[in-house]
């Protein structure tokens, strides 16, 4: 009964979408009515620049981490993976809030704050192999389920497959691989535009040579 609490505490801290609330202070829509309609990090700043951007990158993080810290306190004895299933649901309910016919955004940024909290070292190994990746192929789609699928593989090796820790690291991926299919479609249709980003890496390197 703790673990189904704690996903469900997560559940409702992830439907705060802080997309959301910023683009509807700024410009009185819905994030879901700016650019590409999708509440995160990277559609807001690139319609509403850095400053917008910033403020919900910290809001994702913030809403995952109350989710954890919560969870933790209400269940010391188990925190451990009460405080990892928090967490998941906080992507849960970011990518499916109820309030908005279960429709939300990509959970990037919450995904990462969860397995960083659960397994800081292999949480942020996994998250910088995340971003060699899209550095060197240029997307960011393909970056995104490179970090979930090496914490999967790390938590499997660390923790055994039945373990709760691999279970929920199991689902972040599913969850991510959903979030990202018609991307990872198009990049490997070679339709997608590269990020930013990786062309900015390519041109530096380029330079040095």
């Amino acid at each position: 009964m703790r673990w189904v609490v704690s996903a469900l505490i997560g559940y409702l801290f992830g439907c705060f979408l802080t997309a959301d609330v910023v683009c509807r202070r700024m410009v009185g829509k819905s994030a879901f009515d700016v650019g590409v309609g999708n509440p995160g990090m990277a559609n807001v700043g690139h319609e509403l620049g850095t400053r917008a951007a910033a403020v919900v990158l910290a809001g994702d993080i913030a809403k995952t981490l109350v989710a954890w810290l919560v969870v933790r306190a209400i269940f010391p004895a188990d925190a451990g993976v009460c405080g990892f299933l928090a967490t998941t649901g906080a992507t849960l309910g970011h990518n499916f809030p109820f309030w908005h016919r279960f429709r939300g955004g990509k959970g990037v940024t919450t995904t990462c704050s969860a397995i960083i909290l659960a397994v800081p070292a292999l949480g942020m190994a996994s998250a910088a192999a995340g971003l060699v990746v899209v550095l060197v192929w240029g997307y960011l789609c393909v970056g995104a389920v490179t970090i979930t699928v090496c914490f999967l593989v790390g938590c499997a090796l660390m923790f055994g497959l039945l373990s709760p820790y691999t279970v929920c690291a199991a689902l972040l991926c599913v969850l991510m691989f959903i979030a990202h299919g018609s991307a990872l479609r198009e990049a490997a249709a070679g339709t997608m535009r590269r990020a930013s980003i990786s062309e900015k890496f390519w041109k530096a390197i380029r330079r040095e040579r």
